[in-house]
Parts: C-alpha cells; structure tokens; sequence
C-alpha cells in the first residue's frame, strides 16, 4: 500500500465520495435548490483552492513542481470560474449572492481550515489538503458520471472533474506525497495523515450543508 493509499484507507472516505448529495446526483433525484446551494458556497471556496495552491506552489521545492502547481492555478482561475458564472444565471442567482454570500459555518471552517494548514504547515502538509480535496471530487464525480444528466449544469459540473488533465493532475499529487511522505518524520507523518483525515471529514460535511 502507497502512502496516499494508506492516507485514504485511514480517513472516512466513502461519507465524503458516497454521501446522499452524490447517491442523488448520480440518480438523477438532486434537487436544485440543494445543488444551488451546494454550488454557491463552492464558488467561495473556489477562492480559497485558488490561494492554497499559490501558497503551495510559493513554498515548492523546486522549479517544476513549482510550475505543475502554477499550470493548476490556471485552471481554478480560468475554466472552473466560467462555468460557476454561467450555471448560476441558469439557476438563477443573482450576482450579489455568490459575490458576497452567507456562508454556511460548514464552509467558513473549512476555509480556515486550508488556509491555516498553507500558512502553517510545510509543503507537504499544504499538498496533503489539496490532495483530499481533490482526490475526493475525482472520485465522486467518476461516480457521479456514469448517469445521464438531464441538467447541463450537473453534467458539465462533472465533467470538469472526470478529464483527462485533472485526473493527470491527482496522479501527480498522489505522487508528490507518494515520494516525499515516507522521508517525513514521524511527527511530519502523523500531521499529514491528520491534515488528509479532516479535509476528508470537511468534503462530507460541505455536503451536509447543501440541505440546510
């Protein structure tokens, strides 16, 4: 078992990749109002991915992992937010509520959470968030995807998380930690595999909190 296998078996992994929210989506039962929801506190975190890799890639060893992350930062700021802007005209939310939104508690936790382990933790415990997050909406969404949406907005959201170039981009994530967790300290060990554990935990409780 690699190290990010064993990352994965050790945190709560199918209550974020098998939770209601994604049971729904892949029947075809989600509604709306929960997907709205769900989206418009997203497109906070958005945000918050965004600076987190910046701050990962900032703190990179080297030039090509420093490039790789960069490459992605490209990506969050670029196709991701159109799509967000064009599903929420479908949806019908006016622009002052996904601009300046009320986030859900849920949401706000989590964003802390991610910015405190980019401020204060080392490269690999940035990669390791980064890396659960991801790693959990490539997994729901591949799931997620074997339905036929009658809603573009759910197709595509998919979509953008089952291509080719983001599944590349969690391959060399898991790779990253693959590499560099087993030369961590003990110590360095034990906090990446906590800092994975609760990004897992927080992607099932965003989930909750669509339903709110």
């Amino acid at each position: 078992m690699t190290f990010t296998e064993r990352l994965r078996e050790e945190s709560a992994w199918d209550d974020a990749t098998r939770h209601r929210f994604v049971r729904e989506y892949r029947n075809g039962t989600l509604d709306d109002e929960v997907f709205r929801e769900y989206l418009v506190d997203d497109y906070a975190f958005l945000e918050t991915g965004a600076r987190v890799t910046a701050l990962a890639a900032a703190d990179a060893p080297t030039m090509d992992e420093m490039a790789r992350l960069s490459e992605q930062l490209g990506v969050l700021t670029g196709g991701e937010n159109d799509y967000f802007v064009r599903a929420f005209d479908e949806l019908g939310v006016p622009s002052e509520e996904y601009e300046d939104p009320d986030l859900h508690p849920t949401t706000e936790a989590f964003v802390d959470f991610m910015h405190r382990v980019a401020r204060e933790g080392g490269y690999e415990e940035t990669l390791a968030s980064i890396l659960a997050a991801e790693w959990v909406y490539l997994d729901w969404c591949e799931y997620a995807a074997e339905a036929d949406h009658k809603r573009w907005y759910l197709d595509e959201w998919v979509e953008l998380h089952v291509v080719d170039a983001f599944c590349e981009y969690v391959g060399w994530l898991r790779g990253q930690l693959d590499e560099r967790g087993p030369r961590l300290s003990e110590e360095r060990k034990e906090r990446v595999a906590e800092v994975f554990e609760r990004t897992v935990e927080l992607e099932a409780r965003f989930f909750d909190a669509a339903y709110r």
